[in-house]
């Protein structure tokens, strides 16, 4: 093992599989590193727009059953 480390080492395709290998790791750890930080941020942010938009669904569907109420007194006036 030590021998093909230093035939790597001592040729340029080596020198470039090694400058490949260590540019694919670092873009490894770049991409799950901003994977892990983001999700932490967002986790917040998404907890919170579910609970706003269940929220809104309630008035909507509160404001859904006026409407069904008011039209329901308009029919009965024109009557």
């Amino acid at each position: 093992m030590i021998t093909f480390n230093t035939i790597l080492a001592q040729t340029l395709a080596g020198t470039v599989i090694e400058i490949i290998v260590l540019l694919l790791v670092a873009g490894m750890i770049g991409y799950f590193t901003s994977y892990f930080y983001y999700r932490g941020i967002y986790r917040k942010k998404i907890h919170k727009l579910e609970s706003d938009l269940k929220d809104l669904q309630i008035r909507n569907d509160g404001l859904l059953d006026q409407i069904i109420k008011l039209e329901k007194e308009l029919e009965k006036k024109k009557k």
